[in-house]
């Protein structure tokens, strides 16, 4: 290991709703933002950011849980594009 604490699923849903995030009826992160509406997509092993197009939603980034972390300005960390 590299040395940083990974977060859990959990860990990355409160941090999420601590921000403003929602979650949704499928139990999916959204969030409102200038640019549109941004979700965190989670499943078992990791998360994928999504931003809302016209033609549906478009990844961002992604990242395994194991591979994420808060960083000490509360920002999410380890994603990759």
């Amino acid at each position: 290991m590299n040395g940083v604490v990974m977060i859990t699923r959990d860990e990355l849903i409160a941090w999420a709703t601590r921000n403003g995030w929602k979650l949704d009826r499928w139990g999916h992160l959204k969030k409102e933002l200038d640019n549109g509406t941004h979700r965190l997509k989670l499943s078992r092993i990791a998360v994928r950011h999504e931003l809302t197009t016209p033609w549906g939603w478009a990844r961002i980034a992604s990242g395994y849980y194991k591979n994420l972390t808060i960083t000490a300005d509360n920002q999410l960390a380890g994603m990759t594009r």
